[in-house]
């Protein structure tokens, strides 16, 4: 009985946290293609990046992410990109009793508004799953028939954004994600966190602070139906143009500092560490990112806004 009780619990929260926002991460601004199909191509350059986000270490079986983005320009004005995203929350003896993965193929249209601006929109088609492993389940009753069905659902998905932007701001709107599930399928299961629709506005620059410093600030708003409004704000502190030190507050009640740093000319390694202020069943609910992103260097002849700092 009080194994079943955790499972309950457990669950219950994991549905909670799944419903209420999609997957979320603290370097949003270097990771935009995860929320923003337009964001495909902006660095004018060849990128690739590897992100995977622990989140609320001290709470077992809590969301684990995984992001991968790989994106570039294929001509003057249109990008490609794959954007592939998995989580598992939930801890068991043999599973995490419930996955989600999405992989989304990215088109990107960019145009020259003036000198200094540009202006990409961009659209997602792809592939969503989610997983529920209940038969994977040690019950204390095996012969609980409630407990014997897995699900795999797979379904159709789409998004949409729009990215402006110049060499050193940017502000960028999107819907990453719509699923189509087949209502017969909606009827067994209940995947109406998939359905929903989650919208961000994001946005950021870079300041001069001295010959070697430059200030970023930069913010991220995500509106769901039926949830508050989450308001992310980060600030950075760039030292040569090669290692950033920042810090940020979220209004879900998070605070915390972050790192990025070139270790050549090709590669950067990121990481942040989330402390949430309401602790939960006396756990720290501490949160760890860690990413590594590989870049060929952009050279051009001519002035061509590039946000090298986003």
């Amino acid at each position: 009985m009080k194994n079943f009780i955790f499972t309950a619990v457990l669950g219950l929260s994991a549905s909670v946290a799944m419903a209420q926002q999609e997957q979320m991460y603290t370097h949003y601004d270097l990771n935009s293609l995860a929320m923003n199909p337009a964001y495909a191509g902006t660095p004018r350059t060849f990128t690739a990046l590897a992100m995977r986000r622990t989140q609320w270490t001290d709470w077992p079986g809590a969301p684990v992410y995984n992001n991968l983005a790989v994106h570039s320009p294929v001509g003057k004005d249109v990008a490609l990109g794959l954007n592939v995203q998995s989580g598992t929350i939930g801890k068991f003896q043999q599973a995490s009793p419930l996955g989600e993965t999405h992989v989304g193929l990215n088109l990107a249209y960019h145009k020259s508004l003036n000198a200094d601006w540009r202006m990409a929109v961009g659209l997602r088609g792809g592939l969503f799953n989610y997983r529920l492993q209940l038969s994977k389940l040690v019950l204390d009753n095996p012969g609980d028939g409630s407990f014997n069905q897995d699900y795999s659902i797979t379904a159709p998905m789409t998004g949409f954004g729009i990215y402006l932007y110049n060499e050193k701001s940017f502000v960028a709107f999107s819907s990453p994600r719509m699923v189509f599930v087949k209502e017969d399928i909606q009827n067994q299961v209940d995947v109406s966190y998939a359905t929903q629709m989650h919208y961000y506005i994001t946005g950021g620059m870079v300041l001069d602070a001295g010959p070697t410093l430059k200030i970023k600030p930069t913010t991220q708003v995500k509106m769901t139906n039926g949830v508050p409004t989450q308001l992310d704000v980060n600030v950075h502190a760039i030292l040569n143009e090669n290692l950033s030190l920042g810090t940020f507050y979220r209004t879900e009640g998070d605070v915390g500092m972050m790192i990025n740093a070139v270790l050549a000319e090709n590669f950067r390694v990121l990481y942040s560490y989330d402390y949430r202020l309401n602790r939960f069943n006396g756990a720290t609910m501490g949160s760890h990112e860690f990413g590594l992103q590989y870049q060929i260097p952009f050279k051009t002849q001519g002035r061509v806004p590039v946000p090298r700092f986003f």
